[in-house]
């Protein structure tokens, strides 16, 4: 609309021009004219009556023109009065024609090319609008079509360069929309089949030891399959939270916020819920000196995380055996290491152990309490600070969890 009204602001001012210049040519002609009359009405007048010389002069010199009344009065015996054309308009009257004439026609050719200009203007725009909807519309229904021939094709056609942009940084970020919506789709799909293979079991085997207390008539029985019920409900309780927590940690409901906070803060608190497990197997936890440091970590959830390495440690270790924590600063991270001496994880298993609810296909760990989800616990809550978390291991020979904290 601006690109309209400029142009046609500049042809107003083009027509005002031409007008000016006309004009000026026209007033000139008109000067011209005056002067030879006069020069005419000199050249015969004063040859014929020298004596007049004078009086002619000083008429042509009289500002106030005080001469024009008699000088009417003479005219009009012969015929020139106000009504008539005067003796000037019979060469005035050609000019004022053809000025007219070229004027009114200039402002026609002007008019028809401005509605012209503003029919094509029109015609074009909604043709962009046109293809602008339909570009959108595809976007809109997944098919953007920017790098496809048609969608070029449409572009092109546009021939506009900010609004081609545009379009593509439109169907770009669309994209990137509704690869963002299918990848949670398909997260979400996967958390619930998770979730719903993980509570199976343990309502299965509720289920049972309900049925098999109602059925059974012994004290004793029904005394174990009421033992059984707790525990499958303490497993239950245990998933459950480990869910909640997975969830909140995932949707950002858990604001993992940094403060200072020393390593040795963070190692005691993970040592300390973990200890009456590993007091129970009689493994020791070894923390060998090392250079503390001022961290800018979650104290709590960061201490979750080496908590839960400890905590798999204890949970596959041999009894009586020992787990060593060893620290070490680098340049821009801290190195921590958990070593154990349990059962080691198979090569071929090492980068799955961070997935969720994964559990290895040891027949030990089949048979071991877990929801598999603590080391994936682990992993989030260290990335989403910075940090990284590996594992090197061999079969019977324990795992070493390095762990790689900013500072």
């Amino acid at each position: 609309m601006k690109k309209k009204l400029a142009i046609f602001t500049v042809l107003l001012l083009a027509m005002a021009v031409f007008a000016g210049i006309l004009g000026y040519g026209m007033m000139y002609k008109i000067y011209k004219n005056e002067r030879r009359t006069v020069q005419n009405l000199a050249g015969r007048v004063i040859p014929a009556y020298p004596d007049a010389e004078n009086v002619f002069m000083d008429a042509l010199s009289d500002s106030e023109k005080s001469g024009a009344e008699n000088g009417a009065k003479i005219l009009d015996r012969y015929g020139y009065n106000e009504g008539d054309a005067m003796i000037l308009d019979a060469a005035y009257e050609p000019m004022v024609r053809k000025f007219v004439l070229i004027l009114s026609l200039y402002i026609v050719i002007v008019a028809l090319f401005g509605y012209g200009f503003l029919r094509i203007t029109d015609q074009r725009q909604k043709e962009q609008e046109e293809i602008f909807l339909l570009f959108l519309d595809k976007c809109l229904s997944g098919n953007c079509g920017v790098e496809s021939e048609e969608g070029r094709l449409k572009l092109n056609r546009l021939r506009n360069p900010l609004l081609e942009d545009a379009l593509k940084k439109l169907g770009e970020n669309l994209q990137i929309k509704r690869e963002y919506m299918e990848s949670e789709q398909d997260h979400t799909k996967t958390l619930v089949t998770d979730i719903s293979h993980q509570l199976k079991t343990p309502v299965s085997a509720l289920k049972t030891c309900f049925a098999l207390c109602i059925e059974t008539d012994n004290d004793e029985e029904r005394e174990e399959f009421l033992n059984r019920c707790e525990t499958q409900m303490d497993k239950l309780e245990m998933l459950v939270d480990s869910l909640l927590c997975i969830s909140r940690l995932e949707t950002g409901i858990i604001n993992l916020r940094g403060e200072k906070t020393t390593l040795t803060e963070i190692i005691v608190e993970a040592v300390n819920s973990i200890y009456a497990k590993a007091l129970n197997k009689n493994i020791k936890i070894i923390t060998e000196d090392f250079t503390d440091v001022v961290l800018n970590l979650d104290k709590k959830w960061t201490a979750e995380a080496i908590a839960n390495i400890l905590d798999n440690a204890v949970k596959y270790g041999y009894e009586g055996n020992h787990i060593r924590i060893r620290a070490q600063k680098f340049y821009s991270f801290m190195r921590v290491e958990v070593e154990d001496r349990g059962i080691g994880i198979p090569k071929e298993e090492q980068t799955k152990i961070f997935q969720r609810f994964y559990r290895g296909r040891n027949d030990v760990v089949r048979n071991t309490e877990g929801s598999g989800v603590g080391l994936y616990l682990s992993r989030q809550i260290l990335e989403r600070q910075g940090g990284t978390i590996s594992v090197r291991s061999a079969r019977e020979k324990g795992c070493i969890f390095v762990i790689q904290l900013p500072l």
